[in-house]
């Protein structure tokens, strides 16, 4: 994806249904994630991007459907579930503000600006022609633009419950303006059932009550910090929660002060900061988070848009006590305002069968996933691709969290290449330069050995280099040493992938004292020795970067005893590298198809787990175990593969 423009903290007309469109590249988004204040435990991820994603509802196989304030809703398709989005699949895109979405008896629910729709069997197929199967309920909501975003959820009496706001800053309503309806699934029986609601844009039933609370944002233009925005609970029907008479909670507009309520208004219970535009929010149920989690109510706080400063952007925790009342509310989670700069702007929370939360943000058009106690990923920053990186070939995950990676330069040219370290936090510095073409790297007993084109050498961990190999020490010429593996006595192995015709192929083992020996010669069968990995004592497998085959290769480790090859797979492309996991399920990369494959074993059936890649180089895995380390030598990145 190109780099679209740096988001910038221009908010001008969002509350007139604007939409901004301001979606910004998904690169950008992980390197902000860094920013966010996120209590120890969690973890805040990129789950999809979705431009423009407001309210999401779960279908029943775990697909997210998603509305936004556009002529588009989505849906969202972990197919793997390794919580990150595999597809993000456009269902309809004819639609007058698809805000509003539900999942009810295998339907989707569509709330539009103007009517509501359903439409049958998305969980089936995402791909089916939903506007050829569009069943419209009900068409006589209000078809006026301003807080026109409609929000619906099914409450336990399994009536379909639809915000309709105000068509305005405050003025008198007119029919079922400012106020929550609800209906029977097939639209039948449409009631209001709470009034004075001038703009609520989030709805959810609580646990142990099942009492519909929801959210109600305040008057504007009557100052920084006045009136609040509001958390409301009615647990039954004809309530009035005080717009146009009362701003939010007890703040009265001038011209509306002295009017009289016809019914006794039902205060919040609970407030939050004027304009900070509270909108969706759940009741939290699940497992995942720790306990005192239990019953508390996740707040999206969207930000403000006329006030002096902003204030916002967040994620805010309302606790309630054994009684089912508010006890306190606190911030869970902020920085998408970063000193007076904003890049995003939380919208909408879903909770995923697993106990985690999802978080859309319509400004940055993406959707978050929060988790707590999962394992994370080496490189400390939520950014699964480290890129400005120059032909990098090979990568090796130190314990500490450090990646080391190996940059070519400018292919051919001597001197130019060099060893990056990757912190933890993301950071990147020189760790080693002064080398050649280095691909293969290992790390053994806290040294790394590299595979320098004609030559191997040891790096230090401050830096210093030693050649354990000179270009004279291998029995045959060295053309194009490629990969490295080390077993445990310290016996280093290097293929050699030789010319282009695979002529003087080989691999080589350096004995701990430094004695070359030749495992096998380009007469063995394999074209181009590429990929090495141990399979056992004395047996390694081998990927052939000239026919994509997969072998197996076993030796005595004694100087000029023959060795057995044995083919296992094939159909590997440009087989690079070769990797297991903690599971001892083994990965194989494809350079020239920039492919990724699993098996579970040699002789298995591969799945593709990854593709598009420019060159899928040689592959490594991540210190706890969550990811494939591939560097993609031509894009010049260093991509994270989420593996389970």
């Amino acid at each position: 994806m190109n780099k679209r423009k740096k988001i910038v903290n221009t908010l001008i007309g969002i509350s007139f249904g604007i939409s901004l469109n301001a979606s910004a590249d998904v690169a950008e988004v992980e390197a902000n994630l860094s920013k966010l204040h996120v209590p120890a435990g969690f973890k805040v991820e990129v789950y999809a991007e979705v431009p423009g994603a407001r309210q999401m509802t779960l279908g029943t196989n775990g697909n997210v459907y998603v509305g936004t304030r556009g002529n588009k809703v989505y849906a969202v398709v972990d197919k793997n579930k390794d919580h990150k989005a595999d597809q993000v699949v456009t269902l309809l895109d004819d639609l007058n503000v698809g805000n509003g979405v539900a999942m009810y008896n295998g339907h989707l629910y569509v709330a539009e600006q103007n009517r509501i729709a359903r439409y049958a069997a998305p969980d089936f197929d995402v791909n089916l022609n939903f506007k050829q199967m569009r069943e419209v309920i009900y068409d006589k909501l209000p078809n006026k633009g301003h807080h026109g975003w409609r929000y619906i959820a099914f409450g336990p009496d399994h009536k379909l419950y639809v915000t309709v706001g105000a068509p305005c800053n405050i003025c008198a309503p007119d029919g079922i303006e400012a106020s929550i309806i609800r209906m029977n699934p097939d639209g039948s029986n449409v009631e209001t059932f709470a009034k004075g609601v001038r703009n609520s844009v989030g709805m959810d039933f609580q646990p142990g009550t099942n009492v519909l609370h929801f959210t109600d944002n305040g008057v504007d233009m009557m100052g920084n910090d006045i009136p609040h925005d509001e958390l409301n609970a009615a647990p039954k029907q004809g309530m009035h929660f005080g717009f146009p008479y009362y701003a939010g909670g007890d703040a009265r507009q001038n011209e509306w002060k002295d009017k009289k309520l016809p019914q006794a208004m039902t205060p919040p219970v609970a407030e939050f900061q004027a304009h900070s535009a509270n909108l969706g929010f759940k009741f939290y149920t699940g497992k995942q988070f720790p306990a005192e989690f239990q019953g508390n109510a996740i707040v999206a706080e969207h930000g403000s848009w006329n006030r002096t400063s902003p204030v916002g952007y967040q994620l805010m925790r309302v606790v309630f006590d054994e009684q089912h009342q508010v006890k306190s509310s606190e911030v869970f989670i902020d920085g998408w305002l970063d000193n007076g700069e904003i890049w995003g702007r939380p919208n909408d929370v879903l909770q995923l069968p697993d106990g985690s939360l999802l978080v859309s943000d319509d400004y940055s058009g993406v959707i978050y996933r929060i988790s707590y106690g999962e394992k994370s990923a080496a490189v400390k920053s939520a950014n699964k691709t480290v890129t400005s990186l120059t032909m990098p070939e090979s990568s090796i995950a130190h314990p500490d969290g450090r990646v080391f990676v190996t940059e070519i330069g400018e292919f051919g040219k001597n001197g130019d290449g060099k060893v990056t370290v990757i912190s933890p936090d993301g950071t990147t510095k020189t760790l080693a330069d002064g080398l050649n073409d280095p691909k293969g790297i290992d790390l053994f007993n806290n040294q790394l050995y590299i595979a320098d084109i004609d030559r191997v050498v040891r790096v230090d961990l401050d830096g210093k280099k030693t050649v354990i190999a000179q270009p004279t020490d291998f029995q045959d010429k060295p053309i194009f040493l490629n990969d490295i593996e080390i077993d445990g006595v310290g016996n280093v192995y290097v293929s050699d992938s030789g010319d282009d015709n695979g002529k003087h192929g080989a691999i080589y083992k350096i004995t701990p004292a430094g004695k070359v020996q030749q495992i096998i010669n380009d007469k063995s069968g394999i074209k181009r020795p590429n990929g090495l990995l141990m399979d056992g004592p004395n047996k390694m497998l081998v990927a052939d970067f000239g026919t994509g085959k997969l072998f197996q290769v076993t030796f005595s480790g004694q100087a000029k005893s023959k060795s057995t090859v044995t083919l296992l797979n094939s159909g590997f492309g440009g087989a690079d590298g070769l990797i297991r996991d903690t599971n001892g399920v083994l990965y194989v990369s494809d350079w020239a198809g920039g492919k990724v494959w699993q098996l579970s074993e040699p002789k298995s059936t591969p799945q593709l787990i990854s593709e598009g890649h420019q060159s899928s180089a040689d592959i490594s895995l991540s210190i706890d175990g969550q990811y494939i380390l591939m560097p993609d030598m031509k894009a010049g990145q260093l991509v994270y593969i989420p593996i389970h």
